[in-house]
């Protein structure tokens, strides 16, 4: 690239209390131009040509905005303006962001490269969480995705960076999903424990996500307002997926919801905290959770295993994919896909009878 090929000009302002700035600016064809503004007409001119021989050796240019904002403003404006609108995607979020605000809220957006991202990466990957663990790799995946999604915003709509450093940054190797699932000798075990557990919502909550494939919040967020005891259906207004969910409730579910009605107060939580007007937190059930399990030698459970028994044994009782899609709130046909070998093996079942009803095989009784 020549230097004719970039357009250069500097203008000089005068302000009403007689103080003088230079304003530089360099536009490229089809790029944005590149703009600063500094006290003297010297500097100016060195940042101009410092622009141009970024330009011929091919280097990236960021824009003033860049070197301006540093990373604690980009998060909060990514709150205020954007998490604010979604109370539990902030939720989920907020414990990332704190992260990142803490240890890199200092740094200027520019300094914010695919280096310092590998650099925070270890530091995730070696550091100890307040349980006195190591972080999974997928767990590190969301700390970065969290962040990423604000970068984009400050790419694509404000224009305060060139470009999303964390597109340059190779994700970690996750371990393919979790899919332990409990028998039906393991869950009317784990469910009588339950029952006899301190804390008072431990077994309605695990019922429910064990025939219902509910995830926690979803569960922890139901109100009276979502129970149809005429019609026996649930509705779920807050998903993951932020998509409004219907299921039918099994009579178990329906006894046990009637026995804890409130007529007189529709808008309350039904899995009550200590303070009624929040939901109840995750914290309180996987400790009393992980105390059942500790009891019955449970291992490798969580309680998300519980979304996983339904799935797996309404696969086995013959429900399709979409079916299956439509009671988990799956979007995607892939998120569903791993529980086909369980509707396969009904399938196989199935074709087995009826083939054994059209042709004789030794050793197979012919049914009528």
């Amino acid at each position: 690239m020549k230097k004719s090929d970039s357009i250069r000009c500097i203008r000089k302002y005068i302000k009403k209390d007689g103080t003088v700035s230079y304003h530089a600016e360099v536009r490229r064809k089809n790029a944005k131009p590149i703009r600063d503004s500094f006290r003297t007409l010297t500097r100016a001119k060195n940042w101009v040509r410092k622009v141009e021989s970024s330009i011929l050796e091919g280097k990236q240019v960021l824009d003033n905005k860049s070197r301006k904002y540093i990373l604690s403003d980009l998060i909060e404006r990514y709150i205020n303006l954007h998490l604010s609108k979604f109370p539990q995607r902030l939720k989920d979020q907020i414990t990332h962001l704190n992260w990142w605000k803490k240890n890199y809220g200092n740094k200027t957006l520019i300094e914010i490269t695919p280096a310092l991202l590998s650099e925070a990466k270890e530091m995730l990957l070696n550091g100890i969480t307040s349980r006195k663990v190591n972080r999974s790799n997928a767990t590190v995946n969301r700390y970065f995705s969290s962040l990423s999604r604000a970068f984009t915003l400050a790419f694509q709509e404000w224009q305060w960076i060139n470009e999303n450093p964390f597109r340059r940054v190779s994700k970690l190797k996750e371990n393919s999903g979790r899919t332990r699932f409990l028998t039906r000798e393991e869950l009317r075990e784990l469910l009588q424990s339950c029952k006899d557990s301190k804390n008072p919502n431990l077994y309605g909550m695990v019922l429910i996500a064990a025939l219902l494939g509910m995830r926690f919040g979803e569960i922890a967020n139901l109100k009276w307002k979502n129970i149809d005891f005429e019609n026996k259906l649930i509705t779920l207004e807050i998903t993951k997926n932020r998509d409004i969910r219907v299921l039918p409730m099994p009579e178990q579910i329906y006894n046990f919801l009637q026995s804890k009605y409130q007529p007189n107060n529709n808008e309350g939580y039904i899995f009550l905290s200590k303070d009624p007007s929040k939901r109840h937190p995750y914290s309180i059930i996987r400790k009393a959770f992980q105390s059942v399990l500790n009891q019955l030698s449970l291992n490798d459970v969580v309680f998300h295993s519980l979304r996983h028994t339904a799935a797996s044994h309404l696969a086995m009782s013959g429900a399709t994919q979409g079916e299956l899609m439509e009671i988990l709130g799956h979007r995607s046909p892939l998120m569903t896909r791993r529980y086909a070998h369980f509707t396969k093996k009904h399938i196989a079942s199935i074709l087995q009878k009826t083939s054994n009803k059209l042709i004789d095989t030794p050793g197979a009784a012919n049914e009528s």
